[in-house]
């Protein structure tokens, strides 16, 4: 996968997490745990994977191994930093103006199957319902939700717990949320009717199952929050690291 498509995709699923956690400053660490699975012959092994959140009024970063992707609402850039390499890439956020910049090598008719192939990819259905039952996560009063998404790439059914004991700033969710779907090809004209949709899951997210069906399989993956707290976020967060050199979009 392109390097721009993968930083599209994961401030995409970041964006969708705002639904759950949006506040100014925020903090969010959690841990992702996904099964292996066997698909065509080929195995992808489980994975576990503790990330880092930062969300304020001017950006969000996420930090994961090697790897950090920050987001500038004002600015509309995305920025993937690679810690291993030591190197970075900024790319226009919206996905359509993302592979038009990086499509110089592409004919004209090239860049625009490359863009309608990505619009089917990222259309989605997705509805969520409560399932009335109740129970205490952390210390924490949650509600369960059963949230499905439909995509071109298979079903996902989430079993999601919610509580509402911790503080969302729903102003900064739909300032970020917004922006952030209205600009995922193929998300322009539903992407109201989603996020109208993902409201009804109220508050914070605490634990998540996630169930893919990918060409007949299925791929479990869990995230736990562990941590969520108020907090100023350290300076220079939304900043390149010094020293680091910019790579060109391939």
């Amino acid at each position: 996968m392109n390097r721009f498509i993968k930083s599209a995709v994961v401030i995409f699923i970041i964006s969708l997490g705002f639904v759950y956690a949006a506040h100014a400053d925020i903090f969010i660490k959690q841990k992702r745990h996904t099964d292996a699975v066997t698909i065509m012959g080929q195995t992808q092994p489980a994975e576990d994977v503790v990330s880092e959140i930062w969300i304020t009024p001017e950006g969000i970063r996420s930090n994961a191994p090697g790897e950090s992707t920050i987001m500038l609402l004002d600015r509309q850039k995305i920025i993937h930093i690679n810690h291993r390499d030591k190197t970075y890439q900024v790319h226009p956020m919206g996905m359509d103006k993302m592979m038009e910049a990086s499509g110089g090598g592409q004919s004209p008719e090239e860049r625009a199957a490359m863009q309608g192939m990505m619009k089917s990819m990222m259309k989605m259905d997705v509805s969520v319902a409560s399932t009335g039952e109740t129970k205490t996560i952390k210390g924490w009063k949650c509600r369960k939700y059963r949230l499905v998404m439909d995509t071109m790439m298979g079903k996902i059914v989430n079993e999601v717990w919610a509580t509402e004991d911790l503080k969302i700033d729903q102003k900064l969710y739909d300032r970020l949320n917004t922006a952030m779907m209205a600009s995922m090809p193929g998300m322009q004209q539903a992407a109201g009717d989603v996020q109208e949709e993902m409201k009804k899951i109220k508050g914070v997210q605490v634990n998540t199952v996630s169930n893919q069906q990918i060409m007949g399989k299925t791929r479990t993956s869990t995230t736990e929050l562990l941590e969520y707290k108020e907090a100023k976020a350290p300076a220079g967060l939304l900043d390149i690291p010094a020293g680091y050199r910019e790579e060109q979009r391939q």
